[in-house]
């Protein structure tokens, strides 16, 4: 029992002495990287069962799923021809829903890391290194979501239809931000405040855009109080993507980017351009545009649906309600993803034609897959075959 904790305190005091060695180097810092990987990996596993018996059941989470099932599950379960009925769809749903609790919590505590020297709070030398912790778990992270994925397209027998092409393309280059350039910046640039600003900024907007989206989907936005609460908690995650992924984001990039062209650091300038550029279009086309222009579809239609007299016929009063639930439906779902691999797709596919050209994207790459959602499709589809079997 002694030796246990002796080993463990030697490897505490092993990490300790990398986390705030300031001349680290890669070798050093990877296997950090590799600790946070396997760290989310367990908690998540142990978080996910934790949840799930809280919550397995409740009347809440129950009514929240029927009117995600109806809005748009429904759709996504036939596309993928999964044979499932509507009260198993929910169970499924409910065991899985915890998995996204689990996400955007990681996000929020890798955010807190950077906290401390965005505040100027104690001694440098320390709060740099906390806020280089929380780049290298959001790089331990990534490194394990992106080897899930690999895994799958590797590993299952229709893993390429799950995670085709243009879609782990799409996550590559989401993830490689922190991936690429998250070691050399922490070897190199530690105590930059700009980098301590990017890694708070993406990860607390990742939390909060995560949290609120899982929180509007338990409104029930027929009634005013809650469609109130929809709208504005909907706007604060258009105000922080906003200035988190185009404003701040430009502002801090134009930092580094001037540290890097004054120290006459050409690799990392190159680089960080070319992947901030990347990371700037994704986030602009498939994040803050489109949830705009379906914010204030939502606002015209809710304005609508408010103003209608209380003696309102019938008719005009059931079609306000399916525009309103059409219109929250369209701002929870995310297709920009779908639409932007239609381009990814045509440099992956093969120029010859054949009959996997004639298959719609839309239908080979699930809204669960690239969704906020984020189902595992193959829990899914393994589930509904066992239900086939009873």
């Amino acid at each position: 029992m002694i030796s246990v904790s002796a080993s463990m305190g030697a490897v505490v005091n092993h990490l300790r002495n990398f986390i705030f060695d300031e001349k680290a180097t890669a070798i050093e810092i990877l296997p950090i990287v590799v600790m946070f990987a396997v760290l989310w990996y367990v908690t998540f596993f142990i978080l996910r069962k934790i949840i799930r018996k809280l919550v397995h059941n409740k009347q809440w989470l129950i009514e929240a799923l029927e009117r995600d099932y109806d809005r748009s599950a429904k759709k996504i379960f036939d596309d993928l021809k999964m044979e499932m009925t509507k009260e198993e769809a929910i169970q499924w749903s409910m065991n899985d829903w915890p998995r996204m609790q689990c996400i955007y919590l990681q996000h929020f505590i890798g955010s807190l890391f950077c906290i401390p020297s965005l505040l100027g709070m104690g001694d440098p030398y320390v709060t740099s290194s906390l806020a280089c912790l929380g780049v290298l778990s959001e790089m331990g992270w990534e490194v394990q979501d992106m080897a899930e994925i690999f895994f799958v397209r590797t590993f299952h027998k229709n893993g390429k239809e799950v995670w085709p092409d243009s879609i782990v393309f799409i996550f590559a280059l989401h993830h490689s931000l922190t991936t690429v350039l998250g070691v050399p910046m922490i070897i190199y640039y530690r105590t930059h405040r700009a980098l301590h600003w990017l890694c708070f900024d993406l990860q607390m907007a990742g939390f909060l855009g995560l949290a609120l989206g899982e929180y509007t989907k338990l409104l029930n936005v027929n009634e005013p109080k809650q469609l109130g609460r929809f709208k504005i908690a909907n706007l604060v995650a258009l105000v922080t993507m906003t200035w988190t992924r185009v404003f701040h984001w430009t502002y801090l990039c134009g930092q580094l980017f001037v540290t890097w062209y004054n120290d006459r650091a050409w690799v990392f300038l190159v680089f960080g351009v070319i992947l901030s550029i990347g990371f700037s279009m994704f986030s602009f086309l498939v994040c803050v545009k489109p949830f705009y222009k379906k914010f204030i579809k939502l606002l015209h239609v809710s304005e609508e649906y408010e103003k209608l007299p209380l003696d309102a016929a019938i008719e005009l009063r059931r079609a306000s309600t399916v525009n309103l639930e059409l219109a929250v439906a369209e701002l929870l779902e995310e297709n920009e993803t779908r639409d932007l691999s239609h381009v990814m797709e045509s440099i992956f596919a093969s120029r010859q034609v054949s009959r996997r050209h004639t298959v719609s994207i839309a239908k080979s790459v699930p809204q669960q897959v690239i969704g906020r959602k984020r189902h595992s499709l193959i829990m899914a589809k393994d589930f509904a075959e066992k239900l086939k079997q009873k």
